[in-house]
């Protein structure tokens, strides 16, 4: 063999081992790649691939100068070897374990397959429109009006994942206080967080605060849609939207409105009315609740949950599926596993 093609003979092993184990790599994470979505997670590990051809050639370099060696652990097999192809084949652990270092680099570089799960549950878009106004004070519920209804809504709204809800408080005016959201946790806080001096409280504008409600539903693109409006029922302030009006356009939207009377007459207190939320419901097809104490209230919500309309809404989530650096790793340590066993009987240097 050549001067020139001994000094190249370890890389042209390389390339003839190596290329065979590369396409072998780049099929499988093809593969991986058609069935799922494939990341890398850490791209970055790439640039020791440069260092390992450093590494390469330091190794090949070094083994040259190393003329004191014997490549063979027998002496008949020095005599057998002779100055045949052979005898070059001593550099063939240290190819093995160069190699074993890229498949490694290649693992560290952790390729991920994801795959795409999708699921349908059945939900609902729900609306919660609160009254705040100064009668919302009264104790008639073993505790004030709100603190009663916080209990409440927080209590209905943990039963409600998978489905939407948002709220709108009204008094005097409506105002939108949470837009429609998966999120249980935070509309929970968000309940929890509510003073009576959240929203001018002189008043009470239950037309508004039910067309506020509507207005942000008809944004939505869920089939089924309700509207659950807690009030004293007396719709006492000059508003935009009437009650009636705004339970008309409810019925148009296919909208149910199932509304709670909250609180009963006072002789020292504020009265409650029922005639305006009885109305509403009736008109949309929804239900009227009257709630004198609390475990009226509690009653009420319960029997909502038993008669809500579901629809199938659809959703995506992107999910890990597999981690390809476990095939990688155990092929590195194939590969280093062979390289010991070389190392130690065919290829064996005595010093």
């Amino acid at each position: 063999m050549g001067k020139v093609l001994r000094a190249l003979f370890p890389y042209i092993l390389l390339v003839v081992i190596g290329g065979p184990v590369a396409i072998g790599i780049d099929t499988y994470i093809e593969d991986a790649e058609r069935r799922h979505d494939l990341d890398w997670q850490n791209k970055e590990v790439f640039i020791l691939l440069a260092a390992l051809a450093l590494v390469a050639w330091v190794q090949f370099h070094l083994r040259k100068q190393r003329g004191a060696t014997m490549a063979f652990p027998r002496v008949a097999d020095l005599r057998r070897a002779g100055p045949g192809i052979v005898s070059h084949l001593a550099v063939l652990p240290a190819v093995l374990r160069i190699i074993a270092l890229g498949v490694i680099v290649v693992g560290l570089a952790r390729p991920q397959t994801y795959r795409t799960v999708v699921t349908e549950t059945d939900s609902v878009d729900i609306m919660i429109v609160l009254d705040l106004s100064k009668s919302m004070e009264e104790t008639d519920l073993r505790r004030d009006r709100l603190d009663a209804a916080q209990r409440v809504i927080r209590r209905f709204a943990a039963t409600r994942r998978g489905d939407r809800i948002g709220l709108v408080l009204f008094a005097q005016q409506a105002m939108l206080q949470c837009p429609l959201t998966l999120d249980v946790d935070l509309f929970d806080r968000v309940v929890a967080d509510l003073k009576m001096d959240d929203i001018p409280s002189l008043g009470t504008a239950i037309g508004d605060g039910l067309g506020m409600g509507l207005a942000y539903l008809r944004r939505s693109d869920a089939k089924s849609k309700v509207v659950i409006l807690l009030s004293d029922g007396d719709n006492n302030v000059s508003t935009q939207m009437t009650p009636q009006q705004a339970a008309e356009a409810a019925r148009e939207m296919k909208i149910k409105v199932f509304t709670v009377l909250m609180g009963a007459d006072s002789q020292w207190g504020s009265s409650v009315n029922p005639a305006t939320l009885r109305s509403i419901a009736d008109i949309t097809g929804g239900k009227f609740f009257k709630a004198t104490d609390w475990e009226e209230l509690r009653d009420s919500f319960a029997e909502m949950r038993k008669t809500l309309d579901k629809t199938r809404r659809r959703k995506e989530e992107r999910k890990k599926d597999k981690e390809l650096f476990v095939p990688l790793a155990a092929l590195a340590v194939g590969l280093l596993f062979f390289e010991l066993i070389l190392s130690s009987t065919r290829f064996r240097r005595f010093p």
